[in-house]
């Protein structure tokens, strides 16, 4: 037990020296791990404080620290807030403004676990609808990236973007026209609103002239209204 205790106290000495030496060198070699986790701090509001307790081998307030690191990892959800999907066409934007749950928090917060993902439904709506929630599908917003040519929606005349919200209210394809009619209850409270009603006549026009204008805030609003019949009509 003595050479235990005795080997132990010796090795902690070890350490400590090679801590010391490590701060040390973090003035002028930034390739040792106490430099690269000094640089680590950048970008957070308390950063010089976090910094100079490292170097001098103090203790760093954790709960200081997590808001703030917190604070920082969320910026990108900040900067969405103040943009427009169409305008930025950014994946981040276009998740925040018109995907991001708004249950808890700011809309987007990555602390809460979209109620979707909860239902009991078969893996592929689930999948597509997570696809479609994350820009990872195959409308020509996004296809474009990769295959090239116009991001124009190529299924109807309307001349727009074939984007999430293209897609959901205004494109005139008549497979898309179709699938609105066969999920109409998703869709009358909103088209009511919008005069989407032919006049004096009780049938259901199922897309949105171009003139119609729909907010970011409704288009939230729709995709987390956590229906089923929205996930499988998504999903189709």
């Amino acid at each position: 037990m003595w050479v235990l205790r005795t080997s132990t106290r010796k090795f902690i000495k070890a350490v400590k020296r090679v801590l010391k030496a490590d701060l040390h060198l973090a003035s002028f070699d930034s390739s040792c791990w106490s430099a690269q986790l000094s640089n680590a701090f950048n970008g957070q509001q308390g950063s010089a404080m976090f910094r100079q307790k490292m170097l001098r081998a103090t203790q760093v307030p954790m709960q200081e620290f997590i808001c703030d690191l917190r604070f920082r990892y969320l910026k990108v959800w900040r900067e969405a807030d103040l943009s427009c999907p169409r305008a930025v066409n950014k994946k981040a934007v276009t998740y925040h403004k018109w995907c991001g749950s708004s249950e808890s928090g700011p809309r987007g917060s990555p602390f809460s676990i979209p109620s979707y993902l909860y239902k009991d439904l078969d893996k592929h709506v689930l999948r597509n609808f997570s696809r479609f929630r994350l820009r990872a599908h195959h409308l020509k917003v996004e296809s474009c990236k990769w295959h090239g040519g116009s991001s124009i929606c190529d299924k109807c005349e309307c001349g727009e973007v074939q984007d999430e919200k293209h897609v959901l209210f205004f494109c005139k394809c008549a497979e898309v026209c179709e699938l609105r009619m066969r999920y109409r209850d998703l869709f009358e409270g909103m088209y009511k609103t919008l005069h989407a009603f032919a006049p004096l006549s009780s049938e259901f026009i199922p897309f949105l002239a171009c003139h119609h204008s729909i907010t970011d805030f409704e288009i939230n609003a729709f995709l987390n209204q956590g229906s089923y019949r929205l996930l499988k009509f998504v999903s189709h």
